[in-house]
């Protein structure tokens, strides 16, 4: 039985895909590693069936036209073996001993009385030239290896929130709902992290640095160079995001799930304002403008807790001033980890 299919969505990435996947093979058949070649142009196809070839009871590959990270993803929850499933960027790499405890986890837990919709695990930043620079951990909010609900977790800090590394959906549930993500995007994995969480009743724990996510690249998504060249996409996923739920659904979860919630929209509306503040030809304000109107107009309630939230509310609302130590302190945060 296959406990955790691990998706790797892979656009030219001949140079670490194998360091990436080679990380993963030794947690044995209850793995599920699927490469999804996302129309490359490099090596990256011949190495990914080179690779299957070589680790045959773990390793599978599609291919596939380009679609983005997203698409990657879709074909990950539409032909995963696993009972859960993660995603995993070919630059990162998964922690083989951490993957090993995951999978004993797992299998506690491999009956459906006992699944758990979400498994959440730490994580850590790396950069280029050494790994685990920073380490996230979620032991402050959850027991390890117990069954937990929303409701017998501990509250979320204002400042923790989880990342794409951090999640371990159950595939079964978001193949019950018919989840899929958007093509030729990117910064679509804040979608990811938030749409599913109101089906989400059950999650497990895993005190352990599985995943550790390369910062500091020059050509990655995340530099600021890069999300400012992106902005209208960045800007559109997180309007995506905010308008999934209405407070009316949010209001009726659980407490520290509805707090969460707010909190996570809040803290990337904060992001995105940021970036806004920061852009040139004054595209920004009219972006912003654009943001903030859509979320009204989607629904006044929510958009009213938005804006009175701490987070959202400095940069939606505040002068000058006041934008410009929070784009200081933000950067302070992100330099702290490389980016």
């Amino acid at each position: 039985m296959k406990l955790l299919t691990l998706v790797v969505p892979s656009y030219n990435v001949e140079s670490c895909l194998r360091r990436c996947v080679e990380r993963m093979v030794p947690a044995g058949p209850e793995a599920d590693v699927l490469i999804v070649d996302d129309g490359s142009t490099d090596g990256t196809p011949a190495l990914a069936d080179a690779l299957a070839a070589e680790h045959p009871d773990i390793v599978r590959v599609i291919h596939q036209e380009n679609g983005g990270h997203g698409e990657g993803l879709n074909q990950g929850i539409r032909n995963a073996l696993g009972i859960y499933l993660k995603s995993v960027d070919a630059d990162d790499r998964i922690d083989s001993e951490s993957l090993i405890a995951m999978l004993d986890l797992l299998r506690q837990h491999a009956a459906p009385e006992t699944w758990a919709d979400l498994v959440v695990n730490d994580y850590v930043y790396d950069h280029p030239d050494r790994e685990n620079v920073f380490a996230v951990r979620y032991n402050h909010i959850f027991r390890p290896g117990r069954l937990e609900t929303w409701k017998s977790c501990r509250p979320f800090p204002i400042w923790k929130q989880f990342m794409i590394h951090s999640m371990c959906y159950r595939t079964a549930l978001l193949r019950e709902h018919g989840y899929t993500l958007p093509k030729h995007t990117f910064y679509e994995d804040n979608l990811y992290i938030y749409q599913p969480l109101p089906w989400v009743r059950t999650v497990l724990y895993l005190p352990r640095p599985l995943y550790g996510y390369t910062v500091a690249q020059e050509n990655q998504s995340v530099s600021e160079a890069n999300l400012l060249r992106r902005m209208d996409q960045n800007t559109e996923m997180i309007t995506r995001m905010v308008c999934t739920w209405k407070w009316e659904e949010i209001r009726v979860l659980p407490p520290h799930l509805r707090g969460y919630m707010l909190s996570f929209l809040s803290g990337q509306l904060l992001n995105v304002c940021v970036l806004h503040e920061r852009a040139a030809e004054g595209r920004g304000p009219e972006l912003n403008r654009k943001m903030w109107e859509r979320i009204r107009a989607f629904d006044p309630e929510l958009y009213r807790r938005l804006r009175r939230h701490p987070s959202a509310a400095v940069m939606a609302s505040a002068g000058p001033a006041v934008r410009k130590i929070a784009y200081t302190v933000s950067r302070a945060a992100q330099k702290k980890i490389g980016l």
